[in-house]
């Protein structure tokens, strides 16, 4: 890892482990129709420990330093079911293996499991901490460990935490100080600025109740396409249109979450050209700090006001996640190749949360064939699993897609 140090967007992940928001954990859920023993898994746990996922956070003593990684092995064991899961039980299990305490604070932040199938083969799940990677750094640790590698994780300090203190705090009065000069004189800034507020509080949270769908679907989808799709989904749900849909893209931003923010409006008329049109709009103009104001201005703030600040953008009712292809490194542990990979967050430990967001999707291929993987929070909108599975079947049945259910 190049940089040491966490990014505004490390932060806004670490704020939700600390109870502001809701907390977010990454989830691979690997199959394969051969049985992997104990000894093979141990051995990718064992490089997991090693890898890009051994480290944690640490919190400078000296005021205005920004948080930092620093390494550590210590692991969750391997947790191996004895006793075979059913098909219909599959995607319960995994969606329990996100309720434990990982903590990229004061570790470990990840946990390895797996479980034997009753109709044969084997499940694996990986879930981590959002602060600690993006989609993308989990994906690649896997990789890592599941080729039998596991590379350098961070690199030495670049700077002592009171250069780091000294430098940010320069940057961070030198721009607000522009910024600010700018509302004065900038009527652009200040229109700026009125959108961010009216932005904020523009939709009411809801309490988060959860509820899990997967599916597997013969072909490969482009973006457009999934973001219509989801949002086809949604509006069977009883979402009005225009649905406002946030979308994550790659960033080259520092820190273990290299992605950017955008948010659209796709109602049910605009098809896939419109809709990338869109996309290509507003990832030219992210989710970020207005005005001009720096964002590593949070960096400096108490934590409850920094997460007050950084809650608001890019809110919206649905999120839309492209994981992309994935690599050759994960589609096989040794000798024995996946049959079916999922990518998705899941929200555990969060029954006292609120949140803007009623569904996040997100989508992989592999093979010619896509696994969509959806995630609701809001019971007002979808009742039940069944609810958000039955719905989604008749939209893909509707679109003609042939899928299938993990459930």
């Amino acid at each position: 890892m190049e940089n040491d140090r966490l990014s505004v967007i490390d932060e806004m992940f670490l704020r939700t482990h600390r109870g502001f928001g809701v907390p977010i954990v990454l989830q691979g859920i690997w199959r394969s129709d051969d049985l992997i023993e104990r000894v093979e898994l141990s051995a990718v746990h064992a490089n997991l420990a090693h890898g890009r996922l051994g480290r944690r956070v640490v919190t400078p003593r000296i005021p205005c330093a920004r948080r930092r990684w620093t390494t550590s092995s210590a692991a969750l064991p391997l947790a191996l079911e004895e006793r075979p899961l059913t098909e219909a039980g599959l995607l319960d299990w995994a969606d329990s293996q996100g309720e434990i305490d990982i903590d990229p604070e004061f570790g470990p932040g990840w946990r390895l499991s797996a479980a034997p199938v009753d109709t044969g083969g084997t499940v694996v799940s990986l879930v981590c901490s959002h602060a600690l990677a993006d989609a993308a750094g989990l994906i690649a640790a896997a990789g890592r460990a599941f080729e039998g590698a596991a590379p350098p994780r961070i690199s030495a300090r670049k700077r002592s935490d009171l250069g780091d203190a000294v430098s940010l705090t320069a940057r961070v009065t030198a721009s607000s100080l522009r910024a600010t000069a700018g509302l004065a004189f900038s009527r652009r800034s200040r229109r700026e600025m009125k959108h961010y507020l009216h932005a904020a509080g523009r939709l009411e949270p809801h309490d988060v109740r959860i509820s899990t769908a997967v599916f597997e679907i013969d072909a490969t989808i482009s973006n457009p396409e999934f973001i219509a799709l989801v949002a086809d989904i949604a509006a069977e749900l009883g979402e009005p249109h225009p649905i406002s849909v946030n979308v994550p893209f790659r960033s080259s931003a520092p820190g273990a979450n290299g992605i950017g923010m955008a948010t659209i409006e796709v109602s049910q008329s605009d098809s896939p050209a419109e809709i990338k049109s869109a996309c290509k709009s507003a990832f030219a103009r992210p989710a970020g700090a207005p005005s001009g104001f720096p964002a590593e201005m949070v960096q400096l703030l108490p934590e409850s006001i920094a997460a007050s600040m950084t809650l608001s953008p890019g809110t919206a009712r649905v999120l839309c996640s492209n994981i992309g292809p994935l690599p050759n490194s994960i589609r096989r542990i040794g000798a024995h190749p996946a049959s079916a990979l999922a990518t998705r967050a899941i929200h555990p430990h969060s029954d006292s949360a609120r949140t803007v967001t009623a569904l996040s999707a997100y989508i992989s291929s592999m093979d010619g064939r896509s696994t969509l993987s959806l995630v609701g929070t809001d019971d007002h909108l979808i009742a039940s699993s069944e609810a958000l599975r039955d719905c989604t079947h008749a939209v893909l049945a509707r679109r003609e897609l042939g899928a299938r259910s993990w459930r």
